[in-house]
C-alpha cells in the first residue's frame, strides 16, 4: 500500500488562508449594506431597506432607481426633499395626472405650512389617530413617528392622527391625483418600522392594494455633483475583498520570508578538481587509440590560450602566433612550431614528445 501523497506546504498555507477567510465570512454573516439615512438601500437603524422589503412582501413593484417619477409609477415617495425648482414642476405635473405622491419631508415646497413652526410632538410618545377624515387610514391605531411634526389642514383636505385643524397626515388632491404630506421619516425607518402601527400606515400609503408600482424618488443630480468622495463609491463587498486579499499576500510575504524550522541539507553537485579533470580527459582519450586526435585536440587548446595571452588577434595566421610566441619566450622557433603546427603524429611516442614541447612551452610563456 503506498503513502498518501504529502501537498507541498505552498498548497497548504494557500489553502489555510482561503479556510480563514470562509470562516471569517460565515461568522461574519452578510455583508451588511451601509449608507446615509433614509437610504432605501441601507441596512442600518436609520436606513429604510425594511420599508423596501415590507412592499416587496405585499407585491409592490419598488423602483430604486435614480430618476422622478412617469407614467408607469403609482405611488412616488420623497422622503427627503432633494428636488430643484424645475424638479419640483415635473413632479407636481405628474401629480395633476393622476399620480400619488408621499412626502415625509417637513420642509418640502410639496408639503402644506407647519401648524406650529417652532413646536414638535413629544419625542417617543405615540401619534394617537384623533381625528381621522381619510377612508384608508381609519381603524388604525398609534403610529410611533419619533419626532413628528403637525401641518395645517387645508380647506377640503383629508387628514387623520390630528383634531382636523393640525394633523401628522394631510391628505390634499392635486388635479386628478394626490399628495400625502407625513410629518417625519422616522416611522418608515428600519428601527421604527415595526413600532406601533407605522408598518400598517406605510402600506395603506403606499401599497393599499397588491402590484403597485412604487417608486422611491432619487433626483439625478448635474454633471459633478454630490458629496461623496471616490472611496464611498466603491461597494462595501469589493472593500472587504480587497482587505482579505491584503492579508493573504502579507501572509504568504511573511511565509516566504521566514524559514521555520532547522536548515535543510540540500544535495550539492559534485565538484571535479582541475588536475583530476585532465586526467580523466587523458585517460578517455587514451581509451580510443587514436594520438592523432588527442594531439589535435592539446594543440588547439594550446593556440587558443597563448593567442589570449600573448594578445594575438583570433584570426591571424599560425606563423603570427609562432613568431610572436618566440620572440617572447626565447625559444626557437623551430621548438615553438613543433608544439603548435598541425604535423601527424602517428604513435603514441610521438604523442608524449608533443606533450613534453608543449609543457616546456607553458613554462616560458609568461601568465
Amino acid at each position: 500500500m503506498s503513502a498518501r501523497r504529502r501537498l507541498p506546504r505552498g498548497a497548504t498555507i494557500a489553502l489555510g488562508v482561503v479556510a480563514a477567510a470562509l470562516v471569517a465570512a460565515l461568522v461574519a454573516g452578510p455583508p451588511r449594506r451601509d449608507g446615509p439615512p433614509l437610504d432605501p438601500r441601507s441596512d442600518t437603524p436609520l436606513g429604510t431597506s425594511g420599508l423596501v422589503a415590507l412592499l416587496e412582501r405585499f407585491d409592490a413593484d419598488v423602483e430604486l432607481s435614480v430618476g422622478l417619477p412617469g407614467p408607469g409609477d403609482d405611488v412616488a415617495l420623497v422622503l427627503q426633499d432633494q428636488l430643484d425648482e424645475e424638479q419640483t414642476g415635473a413632479v407636481a405635473r405628474w401629480v395633476e395626472q393622476g399620480g400619488t405622491l408621499v412626502v415625509t419631508d417637513p420642509g418640502s415646497s410639496l408639503t402644506p405650512p407647519l401648524s406650529d413652526p417652532t413646536s414638535f410632538l413629544p419625542d417617543a410618545e405615540p401619534v394617537d389617530p384623533g381625528r381621522c377624515t381619510v377612508d384608508a387610514l381609519r381603524g388604525l391605531g398609534e403610529v410611533d413617528g419619533g419626532a413628528p411634526v403637525l401641518y395645517e389642514v387645508p380647506a377640503g383636505a383629508g387628514s387623520c392622527f390630528g383634531d382636523g385643524d393640525a394633523a401628522f397626515v394631510v391628505v390634499g388632491s392635486h388635479g386628478a391625483g394626490e399628495v400625502v404630506a407625513v410629518g417625519g421619516a422616522a416611522f418608515v425607518t428600519n428601527e421604527k418600522l415595526d413600532e406601533a402601527d407605522n408598518a400598517v400606515l406605510a402600506l395603506a400609503l403606499l401599497a393599499p392594494e397588491r402590484g403597485m408600482r412604487v417608486r422611491f424618488v432619487d433626483p439625478p443630480l448635474p454633471v459633478g455633483g454630490g458629496d461623496e468622495a471616490l472611496g464611498d463609491l466603491v461597494p462595501g463587498g469589493v472593500k472587504r475583498a480587497l482587505v482579505q486579499l491584503a492579508v493573504a499576500f502579507v501572509l504568504y510575504a511573511l511565509w516566504r520570508a521566514v524559514r521555520l524550522g532547522r536548515p535543510v541539507l540540500e544535495q550539492q553537485p559534485v565538484q571535479i578538481a582541475g588536475s583530476e579533470l585532465v586526467a580523466a580527459t587523458g585517460r578517455l582519450l587514451a581509451r580510443t587509440r587514436d594520438p592523432q586526435a588527442a594531439a589535435d585536440a592539446l594543440r588547439a587548446d594550446r593556440r587558443r590560450r597563448l593567442r589570449t595571452r600573448l594578445g594575438v588577434a583570433p584570426t591571424a595566421d599560425l606563423d603570427v602566433l609562432v613568431a610572436v610566441t618566440a620572440a617572447r619566450t626565447g625559444l626557437p622557433a623551430e621548438a615553438v612550431a613543433a608544439a603548435l603546427d598541425d604535423r601527424p603524429i602517428p604513435t603514441d611516442d610521438a604523442l608524449v614528445t608533443l606533450n613534453r614541447a608543449v609543457a616546456a612551452l607553458d613554462q616560458e610563456v609568461p601568465r
